[in-house]
């Protein structure tokens, strides 16, 4: 028989297992309640980032067909792959953009068009010329660039190749600033203008005005909104129609013939994929070749809800 003592430490005791019990079994109901979270977030995560890459698929079918300039492409896409997965975004010609290396390695004429674009954009000769000494074969530094006498101070070797992205502007000495600027003002991005893939030749049917008035001087802005509405009623079907149909002036014709095409081989897609709180952001560069479209750049970036 339990003395009253003993049983007031009896009790105790109990009381200290129960807690203890309760303690456990609230905490194995937490973890289990986190465990399906963690798993249910996986899950969706799997379900939006298969529906992202699916409509890529679906875009590289559609840029050997020809039609990658429909309308709501993306969507479109996404509704015949899934209807659980909703997605939009784009796809863009890449080659109706400035081709960097290209342009710096041909020299005077290509920098003097990368030249211009900068001053249109109102971008500082500082951040050109880091670029350029980035890019270019030699080791002479420009002006305010980016060669040994940047790269001296900090004990390192000059760059001194061709981007192999055009998201490695950043890295360039004086670029970041420069984008975060354009940021700031709430205009377009470098990256809406320039490329480093493609076939190094400027796509004049899909090239933006401020492209296709960095060309040359030539190039007034009433020049150029001739030919934007000439391009937007279907006009100009060859390189000839320039003439024919917007009558460029001869040295106009000649760049045209130089750093100018009708076509495209490089393109870049952008698709938000997004599943019950998951939504997957998925970036490519397709090179299209023949009947094959090969994968030059993909980055996918997941967001979780908050």
């Amino acid at each position: 028989m339990i003395k009253g003592k003993d049983k007031g430490f009896f009790l105790i005791l109990v009381a200290a297992v129960v807690a203890a019990l309760a303690a456990i079994l609230v905490q194995f109901g937490v973890d289990a309640q986190l465990g399906a979270m963690t798993s249910g977030n996986f899950r969706d995560e799997v379900v939006a980032r298969q529906g992202a890459r699916s409509v890529l698929e679906g875009i590289k079918i559609a840029i050997i067909k020809e039609q990658w300039q429909v309308p709501d492409i993306v969507p479109l896409i996404s509704k015949q792959m899934s209807e659980e997965v909703t997605c939009k975004g784009w796809v863009a010609d890449e080659e109706g953009k400035l081709p960097v290396n290209r342009l710096i390695y041909s020299g005077p004429e290509g920098t003097e068009i990368l030249r211009r674009y900068w001053e249109q954009r109102g971008c500082s000769l500082q951040s050109l010329n880091a670029l350029i000494d980035w890019v270019d074969a030699d080791d002479i530094t420009i002006h305010g660039g980016s060669e040994v006498t940047f790269y001296g101070n900090l004990g390192a070797m000059p760059i001194n190749r061709p981007l192999q992205s055009i998201y490695g502007l950043p890295a360039i000495p004086f670029m970041k600033r420069e984008m975060e600027r354009l940021k700031r003002l709430k205009e377009p991005p470098l990256y809406q203008d320039l490329t480093v893939w493609g076939a190094g030749k400027i796509n004049l049917l899909t090239a933006s005005r401020d492209v296709l008035l960095a060309l040359s001087d030539e190039l007034t802005p009433d020049l150029v909104d001739r030919i934007l509405t000439e391009r937007a009623l279907g006009h100009i079907q060859t390189m000839e129609d320039f003439r024919k149909v917007v009558r460029v002036p001869a040295g106009v014709f000649r760049v045209f013939q130089r750093w100018g095409t009708l076509t495209s081989t490089a393109f870049r897609a952008r698709i938000e994929a997004s599943y019950r709180k998951v939504r997957i952001v998925l970036k490519a560069v397709l090179w299209h070749q023949g009947f094959r479209v090969k994968v030059l750049y993909f980055r996918e970036g997941l967001w979780l809800p908050a």
